[in-house]
């Protein structure tokens, strides 16, 4: 049950991942690069709705789950062996991957840095009762809430503040320096969220360059998601997710042992609430003709709407296994959880040639719907190659590699 949702979450993760591998700055506002009309409006509105956030949430909620079922087994075999240290090693070693990914691999959108960090932390979480953990969950998810709700009243203020000077002095060379800080802050804000254009093509031409080139541009975009980024959201996204996933696995939710009623609970009420925020945050911020204004609001219901739907997504994959539906299906996307690291680590070999100048260099030469064209060649490749690899040898080659490193033995 654990390797079909984490199949399902590896490859929805794509979904996503895809625009920020093919495009620049057009993850969230698509009139950036890429097209924002017709077809290309069309698979924004769905990403934001259905797959946005959740996809990842479904595969951090299986991390936590693993962290639970790693630490269970090795204190049952020794409850005096070595279980700290090999946790510590393999997580260790996840940053490692992750930094693989980011620097070698060249993706700055890497995930594994981000669990590998949280989860130096969680081994002292992993006997906690599954209430605790929901209330640790529910508690960072708050606290996320609150930094978000301080940034955007910081926002308004600098947006306002700015919004008066320009009203109030005309000429430049009048405005005192306080005046000055404030516009260059909320203009530094709307040049993160909408560059220039030409800002747009450099950074297209940089990526398509070489590799040496690309490097350069995601060595700086590395060291802010996985640094500043990181400590304002990263933390608490990926954390609140484990703590909820070490609930579920201890709950026996996530191993499908739970009675039907509550999956299709999960389902119902998630998708409902889910649904609701997300189109909700996606008409507005269309309607608003993708304002900055607008984006920055819709951080605060973000988690309001990508939880429920991250727990819409496991009854609904729940109930499918134990209704026993689609059955071959289940067992292929079963080998693809299975080789759910390398399969990750694949997405970002075979995006970086295609879209950098190690490669193809198609970076911003798509539109928006087109790279979906690319994610159902990859799907296709990891369906396919999952079950017949597995078929010959145990584990996936990160897999093995990642067991070899924690257990230092051939």
């Amino acid at each position: 049950m654990l390797d079909i949702t984490r199949g399902i979450a590896v490859l929805g993760i794509l979904l996503l991942n895809i625009t920020a591998f093919g495009l620049p700055f057009a993850y969230e506002d698509p009139t950036n690069w890429g097209g924002h009309e017709g077809k290309d409006l069309v698979v924004w509105r769905l990403a934001s709705l259905f797959f946005e956030g959740s996809m990842r949430g479904l595969f951090t909620l299986l991390f936590g789950a693993g962290v639970v079922l790693f630490l269970q087994r090795h204190r049952s075999r020794d409850p005096n062996g070595p279980t700290a240290l090999l946790y510590y090693r393999r997580t260790v070693c996840l940053i490692l991957f992750g930094l693989i990914d980011s620097y070698l691999f060249l993706w700055d959108g890497d995930i594994l840095v981000y669990y590998g960090v949280v989860g130096l932390i969680l081994y002292f979480f992993s006997k906690l009762s599954p209430r605790a953990l929901m209330l640790s969950a529910a508690l960072v998810v708050a606290v996320q809430t609150g930094v978000t709700v301080v940034e955007y009243e910081r926002y308004c203020q600098i947006r306002e503040a700015a919004a008066a000077v320009q009203q109030m002095q005309r000429d430049a060379a009048a405005r005192t320096w306080g005046e000055h800080i404030t516009l260059t802050e909320h203009s530094s804000i709307e040049h993160e969220l909408k560059p220039s254009r030409s800002q747009l093509q450099y950074t297209v031409d940089t990526v398509r360059e070489s590799y040496a080139s690309a490097l350069r541009h995601v060595a700086q975009r590395v060291s802010f998601t996985q640094t500043s980024f990181f400590v304002r959201h990263g933390f608490a996204d990926v954390f609140s997710f484990m703590l909820l996933g070490m609930a579920l696995i201890k709950m026996g939710v996530l191993t499908g042992a739970a009675p039907r009623r509550v999956y299709a609970w999960m389902a119902f009420a998630g998708y409902t609430l889910g649904l609701t925020v997300n189109a909700f945050e996606t008409v507005s911020y269309e309607r608003s003709g993708f304002s900055v204004d607008m984006l920055m609001r819709s951080y605060l219901t973000y988690d309001l709407g990508r939880l429920p739907m991250t727990l819409g997504h496991l009854g609904t994959i729940m109930l499918i296994h134990r209704y026993g539906l689609f059955t071959r299906a289940q067992q292929v996307l079963a080998a693809v959880g299975r080789m759910a690291l390398t399969n990750y680590l694949a997405q970002s070999v075979i995006c970086m040639f295609l879209f950098t100048g190690a490669g193809l260099a198609l970076y911003g030469q798509l539109d928006r719907h087109e790279l979906y064209y690319v994610v159902l060649a990859i799907w296709l490749a990891q369906l396919l190659w999952s079950p017949l690899w597995l078929g010959r040898v145990r584990f996936g080659p990160a897999e093995w590699l990642w067991r070899k490193m924690t257990y230092l033995r051939l």
